[in-house]
């Protein structure tokens, strides 16, 4: 993915994983990247957008490579919301600091989820954050 910049990394992983959620969902997700990057763990991948979102085993839509944008008006709108998250530094967090979210009707509550604290559900995402 090194042809991919660190926004169409961003952007991708958004449509991936969150494009059928409601907005603020989208939002919630594209801040759970932006949190991740900037707690700078190795084992999330680093200081990065881009190491983050392409970190092995972090975010589902990458695990099998790069994947084809089939939805021109879902990826505008994920757009949209990359663009607002990642270019204003001014933005504030309004999630409270969460660094991680699953879909509990498919996944359930894994173990990682007992040292998290349970912020939000938005959508088919729970959000948390590491305790």
């Amino acid at each position: 993915m090194a042809h991919l910049s660190e926004i169409d990394v961003f952007k991708k992983t958004l449509y991936a994983e969150a494009r059928g959620e409601p907005e603020e969902g989208i939002v919630w997700v594209a801040w759970v990247i932006k949190n991740r990057a900037a707690m700078n763990r190795s084992y999330w991948g680093g200081n990065t957008i881009k190491a983050v979102c392409l970190h092995p085993q972090q975010f589902e839509c990458w695990n099998a490579g790069d994947f084809p944008i089939t939805d021109g008006q879902g990826y505008a709108k994920v757009s949209k919301i990359a663009d607002n998250v990642y270019g204003n530094p001014m933005n504030q967090d309004p999630t409270g600091g969460a660094d991680h979210y699953n879909n509990p009707t498919k996944e359930g509550f894994p173990a990682w989820t007992n040292n998290c604290i349970k912020l939000r559900k938005i959508g088919e995402h729970q959000f948390y954050k590491s305790k």
